[in-house]
């Protein structure tokens, strides 16, 4: 091993130690988080800019700053829920919405945030209302195409054929699934103990698929009129 030399020491001792580097703070991400905590306790229209601001010893500009108004923090919000895995295809989106129910059970400020604005959304004018309507649009769409594919192709025409209210069986039951699976996330908010969401929405599935498939091969869709009742 060699020696280290003297003016080698002496250029060693005389440097400046170290700085650890600081961690960056990502603003915009704990803007996010903080909102969504906040959006899901208090509801969109009751929370201000400055209420977000507060929590994290911001003024309402430095919010501004990351998000160009509180409509599009509220967007940005309801995206953040929604960053995960796409949905699979075809029947597996039956298991998935059973797998979600109880990742939903999972992580209950997100399931509170989910509940308070789609019911919110409702109301005149809310910045959501549009992007929850289009949120279901396409969830009704891709359960429909589920049962449809649960049920089988030689029913397929049957169930997906319009009755006299313009709704085919499979969409109705798409309809029904979802309704099921927002009307658990109330309940089992109010009372988590009292409701097993994964099991709820699994039988119900299961429920409606055996309800559609017996309709079907009964004879109680009529592939000209579509007209049955689930």
């Amino acid at each position: 091993m060699s020696e280290t030399s003297p003016a080698q020491t002496r250029s060693d001792e005389g440097r400046a130690p170290e700085r650890t580097p600081r961690k960056r703070v990502n603003r915009r991400e704990q803007i996010l988080r903080t909102a969504a905590d906040v959006f899901s306790a208090q509801g969109f229209n009751n929370t201000s800019l400055a209420d977000i601001a507060a929590m994290l010893d911001i003024t309402p500009a430095g919010v501004l700053h990351h998000f160009g108004s509180k409509t599009d923090l509220l967007t940005a919000v309801l995206e953040l829920r929604d960053d995960n895995e796409p949905a699979p295809e075809g029947s597996g989106m039956l298991d998935h919405l059973v797998t979600t129910a109880q990742r939903n059970a999972e992580r209950p400020g997100t399931t509170q945030l989910y509940a308070v604005l789609s019911a919110e959304s409702a109301t005149a004018g809310h910045p959501a209302q549009e992007w929850f309507r289009e949120r279901y649009t396409v969830l009704r769409q891709e359960v429909e195409d589920a049962v449809l594919d649960r049920i089988g192709p030689e029913h397929r025409t049957a169930a997906s054929t319009p009755g006299p209210s313009g709704h085919s069986p499979a969409r109705s039951a798409a309809a029904a699934v979802l309704a099921t699976m927002d009307g658990l996330q109330v309940q089992w908010l109010l009372d988590p103990e009292a409701v097993d969401m994964a099991a709820v929405t699994e039988l119900v599935i299961d429920a409606i698929v055996a309800k559609l498939s017996a309709s079907v091969a009964g004879g109680g869709i009529p592939a000209a009129t579509g007209d049955t009742q689930i």
